[in-house]
């Protein structure tokens, strides 16, 4: 018959000590943070427009919740429209303008980015490939 000391030890193998689990979390969202924002700044948007914000809050919550990429007009938009006080219209807006500000600035820069071939990327393109590239370097 085991102890209740036993059953106690072996449960404590298992389980993560709160201060290292909650620094490793802080620590990959930092990481993920800086990687979400190496990727729009490799897009060549610029940090002065409203949707390199709302791309790099986009993107995080893509990464956290792949479901969203499915429904941009539904979910995403409405949760970043809300995060930010902001009208859904000019959420999806801003990244749009944001996006083609940057291909209208340097295409060769944008396309490079993409392993197909692209016009003018449109947002969900973008979120799908920062999704992809993101998850591939971490």
């Amino acid at each position: 018959m085991l102890s209740a000391n036993t059953i106690t030890n072996e449960k404590e193998q298992y389980l993560f000590p709160t201060n290292q689990s909650t620094e490793n979390t802080r620590l990959h969202t930092d990481q993920l943070e800086t990687e979400v924002v190496k990727f729009v700044r490799k897009l060549g948007i610029r940090p002065n427009l409203n949707g390199y914000h709302l791309l790099i809050k986009a993107i995080l919550m893509a990464i956290e919740s792949p479901n969203l990429l499915k429904a941009l007009t539904k979910e995403l938009y409405p949760r970043i429209a809300k995060d930010h006080g902001k009208n859904v219209k000019a959420v999806e807006r801003n990244m749009r303008k944001a996006i083609e500000s940057a291909y209208a600035y340097d295409p060769q820069r944008i396309q490079s980015v993409f392993y197909y071939k692209v016009d003018k990327p449109y947002i969900s393109e973008v979120l799908s490939m920062a999704v992809e590239s993101i998850r591939y370097e971490l």
